[in-house]
């Protein structure tokens, strides 16, 4: 239950964060909008309080009450401005409590400061005196008491008619002045923890009923399987209308389906009695009155004539018996409406881990078919069906990697939403104006590397914000317009995805940024032989910032860095271009997935190893005049024009081999971050895509990392293939 709360309030959360901005953005909060956030504020009270998070459910309860009165008075006139902080305050008060309680720790953040600046401007709305506010009340004990029969007692009072019998016998009576309502409830397929949402919704329901009977009578037992198979059914005491009812069971989450019937307190139409009230169809739903009529069942109703159509203030509207006023969760408040045809529930949450072992069986798999192909008992043997055989299932192997690696896969634009409220927060810090455009943002990653891209984009785009865009004057001095721009985009490009933000602000000072890399001693070379992306990427070295005071959001020298190590881990790379007066464009590249590498199969000695393609720039057959040997005994190889360093892979992990002569082997030439290599080994084996495994553990222990080697996998022979770390080796 604790997963699934700290799950569901999550994405409630940044749900409620989007809506915000993007009313933001209009200047108003829609209908829409309005609607969805009490929803979202509901759920996550209710959510909340059943978890026994007071501070949680407190807030939500008062945000809740605002965008009620907001919602029920059409005549106030909000100041959004107002709101959206309030609520976006409160989101951030969710996120840190919910952070606080998936870190084990106990949710007691103090919510009263921000309580007091929610009740003081409903005390606006309201145009009431600064006293406690019926909109701002803090959420009560949860009124609802389990019944303890399975069914209601029948009512004892008996009609005079003698062609006259009891309707809803199952059903108690309502007291005096008051209707009851049954709502029968189906939730969707797979959501879990059904008798906790049936629970849920008695809660909701709590606030104005008198009493509330359930079919399963207890729902904090375990009742899930009986809800699935029959729903839940509630009997709701209470003299507010059907559309109020109505109204709150249709913004609870995960319904299906739901009925709501009038059972007493209304001249009602039934089938004979059971031992369960039947749904009935309402002849008549009259306003709540002193003295309601009781509901009647004759035998000869089947065949009465339909009831007028009730004039529009009346809350319920007649169906034809047997049909009920059925409704799906986005539901508007009608009863007359036609039963929806069933929508079935086409996603399902599933734990990353469970996708991530069955990666890796579809990993072995493969190897295993792989092996079973090519296992040399079979060389010179003619096997015509062995082959077919084989063929298809090198193809349906094929295809479940393919599948198993889309499950895997999710849009960006989760990542790239939540950078709205980064540019919202640091402009109004800073008083800039800035447009935030978001594009490629259907670009689907790895689920591992969307959980490793927010902290990067999350520094990158701040420091675009904090260095990159000016003042709204300066900017308007330099000939610009006031209001700067900054663009995140993805898209794909092969194997790889590649992320761009792009600002149009005064851009990075080359002179400066080398003056401050010179004074901390980062120089390698000589000053004249750094290019301009060279001097700009020291900006993503630790500790290095041109900022000379420290402030709230920059001045550290740690943002660009951890963006940097965060992105490495994933195995891509960041870079940083400028051009003064014009902009920035920061460069992110990563893989699509860690799982599975394309790469260049090559051999040394009896070694495989194996080169990843995206590094590889060409490999060929060099010449001895190619290469250059400095007085200290360095091998160097001139390569259109220019020298780069040899790595002789024989000698780096000390293979034997006949191969040393560099005309008698291959190079290739690989580059990483600008870096460029050239790798000598025996001979090029071909082209393979294969399944990434890391050094195992025993190895590690004993000898620590290996230089060089980034991880392992197994080839269809059965040969194991050590993955060549080329950044080990630029560097």
């Amino acid at each position: 239950m604790l997963e699934m709360f700290i799950f569901e309030s999550t994405q409630l959360t940044e749900r409620l964060e989007e809506i915000l901005i993007e009313g933001e953005q209009q200047g108003v909060l829609g209908e829409e909008h309005i609607n969805e956030i009490f929803r979202v504020m509901h759920t996550i009270k209710g959510s909340a309080a059943m978890m026994e998070y007071n501070n949680i459910a407190t807030v939500g309860h008062h945000v809740e009450d605002m965008f009620y009165f907001i919602r029920e008075n059409h005549d106030v006139s909000p100041d959004w401005k107002i709101i959206v902080d309030l609520c976006l305050e409160s989101a951030d008060f969710f996120k840190q409590e919910v952070g606080k309680i998936q870190a084990g720790q106990n949710s007691d953040g103090d919510e009263n400061a921000l309580l007091n600046k929610i009740t003081g401007y409903m005390n606006v709305l309201t145009g009431k005196e600064p006293a406690p506010s019926p909109f701002a009340k803090t959420p009560s004990p949860v009124a609802y008491v389990p019944s303890a029969a399975a069914a209601p007692p029948p009512p004892q009072e008996a009609e005079e008619e003698e062609d006259e019998e009891e309707a809803d016998a199952g059903a108690p009576a309502a007291a005096e002045g008051e209707l009851c309502y049954l709502v029968h409830v189906f939730f969707e397929d797979g959501c879990k923890m059904e008798n906790i949402r049936a629970y849920q919704i008695t809660n909701a329901l709590s606030d104005f009923t008198s009493r509330i009977d359930s079919v399963p009578a207890d729902l904090l037992e375990d009742c899930s399987d009986e809800i699935i198979s029959n729903g839940v059914k509630l009997y709701v005491y209470t003299d507010q209308t059907y559309e109020k009812i109505n109204t709150v069971v249709s913004e609870a989450l995960f319904i299906k389906t739901f009925e709501l019937t009038l059972i007493q307190g209304a001249e009602t139409v039934a089938d004979e009695p059971g031992p369960e009230p039947e749904p009935v169809a309402v002849e008549q739903a009259p306003e709540p009155a002193p003295e309601p009529k009781k509901a009647k069942a004759k035998k000869s109703a089947a065949k009465a004539e339909p009831a007028p159509e009730p004039e529009p203030a009346v809350a319920a509207e007649p169906v034809p018996a047997p049909a009920i006023a059925s409704a799906p969760v986005p539901a508007a408040a009608s009863a007359a409406a036609a039963p929806p045809a069933e929508v079935k529930q086409s996603f399902i949450s599933v734990n990353v881990d469970k996708l991530d072992k069955l990666m890796d069986l579809a990993g072995e798999l493969v190897i295993s078919v792989a092996m079973v192909i090519n296992n040399p008992d079979l060389e010179g043997l003619n096997l015509e069906q062995f082959e077919k055989a084989a063929s298809m299932l090198s193809k349906n192997t094929s295809e479940l990697q393919d599948i198993i690696m889309s499950v895997r896969m999710i849009p960006i634009s989760s990542t790239f939403h939540k950078m709205h409220r980064i540019v919202r927060d640091v402009s109004r810090k800073l008083n800039k104006e800035v447009e935030f455009v978001i594009l490629g943002e259907e670009t689907e990653v790895d689920k591992n590397m969307i959980d490793n891209l927010s902290d990067p984009l999350m520094h990158i785009v701040r420091n675009s914000m904090d260095h990159g865009i000016e003042n709204p004057e300066e900017r308007e001095q330099a000939g610009k317009p006031r209001v700067g721009r900054i663009v995140l985009e993805a898209r794909n490009s092969g194997s790889d995805v590649i992320i761009t933000c792009t600002d149009n602000g005064r851009g990075l000072d080359r002179d400066k940024i080398l003056a401050k890399a010179i004074a901390q001693g980062m120089l390698t070379k000589p000053e004249s032989e750094y290019t301009d992306k060279e001097i700009y990427n020291f900006v993503m070295a630790p500790g290095f910032s041109t900022k000379d005071q420290v402030t709230e959001l920059s001045g550290r020298g740690v943002g660009m860095d951890v963006a940097k190590k965060n992105i490495e881990k994933i195995g891509g790379t960041v870079t940083v271009d400028s051009t003064p007066g014009q902009g920035t464009v920061n460069t992110i590249r990563i893989p699509l997935t860690l799982a599975i590498l394309a790469g260049i199969e090559i051999k040394v000695g009896s070694n495989f190893y194996l080169v990843p393609t995206l590094n590889i720039r060409e490999s060929f057959k060099p010449q001895q005049e190619q290469i250059v040997v400095d007085p200290d005994g360095n091998e160097m190889i001139l390569f259109r024009g220019e020298c780069y360093p040899i790595v002789r892979l024989h000698s780096l992990f000390s293979v034997y081999t006949d191969v040393t002569k560099f005309e008698d082997g291959i190079m290739i030439m690989v580059e990483d971050e600008g870096h460029m290599t050239g790798v000598f080994a025996d001979t090029l084996v071909g082209e393979q895509q294969v399944v990434v495994k890391p050094i195992p553990q025993f190895i590690t222990e004993r000898i620590g990392q290996i230089r060089g080697i980034a991880g392992c996998t197994i080839l269809g022979n059965g040969n194991i293939s050590l993955i060549i770390d080329i950044k080990s080796l630029t560097q």
